[in-house]
């Protein structure tokens, strides 16, 4: 605050015309109001900066005293005022204004007076520095108030221009928060430094105390318990926006105008009814009665809510009803409150704090103000961190609901079905495994569901909420296997445009799921040994080692121990992968378990299509189990699907089913193909014939031979292809 200032003390004799040092407010309909003050009275506007900065109100008959000692009527914080520099006083001719023999004089009209001097309309008075203006009405002063009056301007029309936010004693921020934390200690001003610092410490501990606070009730709370340690009032209310009435408000159509007025007015004027009060607080000293809680006059509520509203400091506004409410003996007993608006950064309201003093001997001060208004700016702060915070906890939960779903969604795609022995055996040992980092080998053939048993390990291990990354190592080249495992650097080969990262990187803190492992490049089992001992490893084309902490799990449908005997898989590489193994049965070998997953899909496919098919026939359930499943769960899938998709009735059929031929019992099984092959040939022999004899058996569809086979599409091609070199 300025060394400097000039401020509207209290007075003790409540009948003088010194009690009401006080300003125009606003009205509910957005204009501006005299208070009331009589015919003969006028008042005395103190100007800064070429506009309003308080209005002190003249009642005849009386005197004001003007000077440096702070029980003068108006007290003049300056080195070159007197003690008592002038007054100004009423007399059946008007008002009068003297010089009381000041070292630095008193000048009205840029002129020093030496005598009584009459008081017109529009005078200039000067006094150490400062200037008042003295007039009978408050919308003939300067500044606000456009000047001169336009010609046929009406009272209306003058009231509607005047600025709102220069008419009382008022303030947009606090100078505890937004001014140079050094202040300079005037003799005028005896322990303001001190009065000052311990103010901002009392700030710095309400902003801690907030920063604790879980609601904004509880903030609320502490504010008040704050301000009532703090400031002398009577009483104090605190007020919040009411969101729906201010969406209310904000949707009203825009006024028309009304004839002769100046212009339409754009949107209604803030509406004090969206305030809603929340919290109170009293003295302990409350007379029986008085201790219940007044909200202010709308007019005051609306001067300071609206969008250039400030903070306002009203001092003995008794029988003011522009500015306060009626007590429960139907008077207006204020002696003087505070308006403090709740804003955020973005300058839109969240509340409004409100003080009042009934005590002529307990008046606000500028002081108060000041710390009101900080306090208010601390409070907005905190209303909107919890605000965000409340935004973040609701994302939050959504979030988190989310996750539940589709941690059942993918409950219900990694639910093993089945009650057979093998079945059992596979879930115990994924239980038993999964809480483990053991690496798991899986084997089994093409299609019974090692990727299901991986997804099943992953979800119940402690690894659930990170990563599962699957991928098929028959599917890739060498080289292009080594890069989607490791990653690669831009510029690496030929086509590495950008860094890539690997999927040992994806999966950091998850699993990594590993199919066909058995079709890995040596070169890249050494380098793959490598990780899983835990070593770091480099991108392709890269120098910066990196380290993840990655389960693996890997699965493979052929006899890795028997491909370590033929030189073809790493030994130390299948003992390391060797750790755990989960054999999962063939489809055929799982006897009634063929019904279960039957039922189990028919269920899927009804909600997924919207269709109502609620039974399998007797034939089609005989037909099922009767039928070798070369392509295992797959193939059955599959068969189900297409049964639902071409069934416009309520149930599956034989003639539902289409299922192959070759593959019925008795005539497609592996031991019945191999006792009409001649005894003495290569498996690899063996395997290439029939091969061969599924091809022909499907017309050379590739795909359904793949699936007869119970082998990926990719790996019958690579099989054709080593067929055709060594011919």
């Amino acid at each position: 605050m300025s060394d400097s200032s000039l401020t509207l003390p209290p007075h003790d004799d409540d009948s003088g015309p010194n009690r009401l040092p006080l300003k125009a407010v606003s009205g509910s309909d957005g204009q501006w109001s005299t208070p009331v003050g009589g015919i003969d009275g006028g008042y005395l506007v103190i100007q800064s900066a070429g506009r309003w900065s308080d209005v002190f109100r003249l009642s005849a008959p009386g005197q004001v005293v003007l000077g440096r000692s702070s029980t003068n009527d108006i007290a003049i914080r300056s080195e070159k005022a007197s003690r008592q520099h002038a007054r100004v006083w009423s007399t059946a001719a008007g008002w009068m204004i003297e010089d009381l023999g000041s070292r630095n004089g008193t000048f009205l009209a840029g002129r020093r007076i030496q005598a009584p001097t009459a008081l017109s309309d529009g005078d200039k008075i000067e006094i150490a520095g400062f200037s008042l203006q003295f007039v009978h009405q408050i919308q003939s002063a300067e500044g606000p108030v456009a000047s001169p009056r336009p010609a046929g301007a009406t009272e209306d029309h003058l009231t509607l221009a005047m600025d709102a936010a220069a008419i009382t004693d008022r303030r947009a921020k606090s100078e505890y928060l937004h001014s140079d934390p050094l202040v300079i200690q005037s003799p005028a001003q005896p322990g303001a430094l001190v009065q000052t610092e311990k103010a901002r410490a009392t700030l710095l501990q309400l902003a801690f105390e907030l920063a604790g606070a879980e609601t904004a009730a509880q903030a609320i709370d502490l504010v008040l318990d704050r301000l009532a340690a703090s400031i002398p009032f009577r009483s104090a209310g605190a007020f919040v926006v009411d969101s729906q009435k201010r969406r209310q408000t904000q949707n009203q159509p825009p006024q028309t105008p009304s004839t002769g007025s100046r212009q339409a007015n754009p949107r209604p004027g803030p509406d004090p009814s969206m305030l809603t009060l929340v919290a109170t607080r009293h003295s302990n000293d409350a007379a029986p009665g008085s201790s219940s809680y007044r909200r202010p006059a709308d007019t005051a509520i609306a001067s300071v809510i609206g969008p250039d509203g400030q903070a306002i400091l009203a001092r003995n506004v008794s029988g003011d009803r522009t500015l306060a409410t009626e007590n429960s003996q139907g008077e207006i007993d204020a002696v003087s409150m505070i308006l403090a608006p709740v804003r955020d950064r973005e300058e839109n309201l969240l509340g409004m704090l409100h003080l009042l003093t009934t005590d002529k001997e307990t008046v606000l001060s500028a002081r108060d103000l000041e710390f009101v208004l900080a306090v208010a700016e601390i409070l907005a702060e905190s209303l909107r961190n919890l605000r965000v915070r409340g935004k973040l906890d609701r994302s939050l939960r959504r979030s988190q609901r989310q996750i539940r779903t589709l941690q059942k969604q993918i409950g219900g795609k990694v639910q093993i079905v089945g009650q057979s022995d093998a079945v059992r055996d596979i879930i115990e040992k994924i239980s038993m495994v999964a809480p483990t980092h053991a690496t798991v080998l899986v084997r089994g053939e093409s299609g019974v569901g090692k990727e299901l048993v991986a997804s099943a390990i992953h979800h119940a291990s402690g690894r659930a909420s990170a990563p599962l990354v699957c991928m098929n190592c028959a599917a890739l080249s060498p080289s292009l296997l080594e890069s989607e495992l490791f990653g690669h650097e831009k510029g690496a080969f030929t086509g590495a445009t950008d860094r890539k990262q690997g999927k040992f990187e994806a999966a950091d803190g998850g699993t990594l799921m590993l199919d066909e492992i058995g079709e890995m490049d040596a070169e890249i089992q050494a380098k793959f040994l490598r990780v899983l001992e835990g070593h770091p490893f480099e991108r392709v084309g890269g120098q910066s080692p990196i380290k993840v902490d990655v389960r693996v799990v890997a699965a493979t449908n052929r006899d890795l121990q028997a491909m370590v005997a033929e030189g073809q898989f790493r030994q130390d590489l299948f003992y390391r992968l060797h750790v755990v193994e989960i054999v999962v049965p063939p489809l055929r070998k799982r006897g009634s378990d063929i019904l279960l997953l039957a039922e189990h899909f028919l269920a899927q496919f009804n909600e997924q299509m919207g269709r109502r098919i609620t039974t399998i026939t007797d034939a089609a359930k005989r037909m099922l189990l009767d039928y070798r499943w070369p392509g295992n769960i797959r193939e059955l899938r599959n068969v189900i699907e297409r049964a639902v998709v071409l069934n416009s009735g309520s149930t599956i059929d034989a003639e539902h089913l289409l299922l192959t031929p070759a593959m019925s019992a008795g005539t497609g099984d592996a031991e019945s193909i191999a006792a009409s092959s001649p005894v003495e040939i290569s498996l690899a022999e063996l395997e290439r014939s029939h091969i061969e004899r599924v091809l022909r058996h499907t017309d050379g569809n590739k795909s359904r031979a793949a699936a007869i086979l119970g082998i990926e599409r990719s790996t019958l091609d690579r099989k054709l292809k080593k067929f055709d070199r060594q011919s």
